[in-house]
């Protein structure tokens, strides 16, 4: 249901539906139960450590080294989603209405805390966090869009039944405060931001992919279907069709390859990510600044991954480490893994570790 990958690639945590939270060794090829009753949303990894975070089901939140060391503990809400800085001190949680709260403890603040709809209920999926340590900067992505400014809704406001700020918002780390909002998805989102702070991504169940440039929020470029191209936003009207599309930078894809999309996740530094498909066992590798696929992944038809269904509740089961080029993938129906070896020389992405 959700994993992480440390910084090193070596390590995987994962946890499942029966509750258990699994750490697997890449290198040694191994695995063990670390726990039987974690939060099924929580496992992730701590940024420059080898060592996770987690929550057990009497909603204490811990993080824990690879050999077990408790570096820290604290009792939450039971959060659908959460976060930590490499130096433990900055904390960001999301609970089931999408509400985000930085800190725990006393110290515990609301962040975004404005509507109950949507909500992990009404969507069927979590409100997806990314951090950029480096540039002080996360993100939110949920569903929808509005073209609502930063400076009519405040992002905090109890009365408020639906959520200003459900789609993709780019927030200040250490203020709390949104810093810009990006317009254009539909429908169920998610994005990341890549770990130098400098590009959001974000595509879509309806096939919308964009990105951004953080020093330039107001300029939004769209990302280039994998059939019809870029679709362009200020074309002339022409006959029997209002669209147009820039199909210059199209490369073949394979057959049945939709753009629906379930997760997004960078896969080598800030310089290339992927695009999961729903439904399917493709991944589309874009570079950043770039709108246009640069290859086609197959992700192997046996076993099914999370990407073959429409899992958007599961998509915390897709994890990264960008720095050494690692994907680990849960399986749709089976509690193993698939991990995958990027290599940005060859621009290939091999299996090499499957655990059924």
């Amino acid at each position: 249901m959700s994993a992480g990958v440390s910084d090193s690639g070596r390590y995987v945590i994962t946890a499942h539906r029966d509750n258990s939270l699994i750490l697997w060794d890449i290198k040694e090829e191994k695995w063990k139960t670390f726990n039987g009753k974690a939060n099924v949303y929580s496992a992730t990894f701590v940024p420059d450590r080898d060592a996770f975070l987690w929550q057990d089901l009497n909603d204490e939140v811990k993080v824990q080294t690879v050999t077990g060391e408790e570096l820290l503990n604290f009792n939450h809400f039971p959060t659908y989603g959460h976060l930590v800085s490499s130096d433990l001190t900055t904390y960001l949680s999301a609970d089931q209405e999408w509400n985000v709260f930085k800190g725990y403890g006393d110290n515990r603040k609301p962040v975004l805390k404005d509507g109950i709809s949507p909500s992990f209920i009404g969507s069927g999926k979590l409100l997806n966090l990314a951090m950029a340590e480096g540039k002080s900067y996360f993100i939110t992505a949920g569903s929808g869009d509005d073209d609502d400014p930063i400076e009519d809704y405040a992002p905090i406001d109890d009365g408020r039944r639906f959520s200003r700020y459900s789609g993709v918002t780019l927030w200040n780390t250490q203020t709390g405060k949104p810093v810009a909002k990006f317009q254009g998805n539909s429908s169920k989102t998610h994005a990341t931001i890549s770990p130098d702070g400098q590009w959001i991504v974000s595509a879509d169940e309806n096939g919308i992919g964009l990105f951004w440039n953080t020093n330039q929020p107001d300029m939004k470029h769209r990302l280039s279907s994998y059939h019809s191209g870029v679709y362009l936003d200020d074309s002339p009207y022409e006959t029997g069709d209002p669209r147009n599309w820039d199909d210059s930078g199209l490369i073949d894809a394979p057959s049945g390859l939709h753009t629906f999309t379930i997760a997004v996740a960078f896969i080598h530094n800030s310089e290339y990510y992927l695009r999961f498909g729903n439904n399917s066992h493709f991944a589309a590798l874009f570079k950043t600044g770039s709108p246009w696929p640069v290859k086609y992944f197959d992700l192997g038809q046996s076993p099914k991954l999370v990407t073959y269904g429409s899992n958007y509740d599961r998509n915390t089961a897709i994890a990264t480490s960008p720095e050494a080029g690692i994907l680990a993938m849960g399986h749709q129906s089976t509690g193993g893994i698939s991990v995958y070896q990027f290599d940005p020389d060859e621009l290939t992405l091999e299996r090499i570790w499957v655990v059924k």
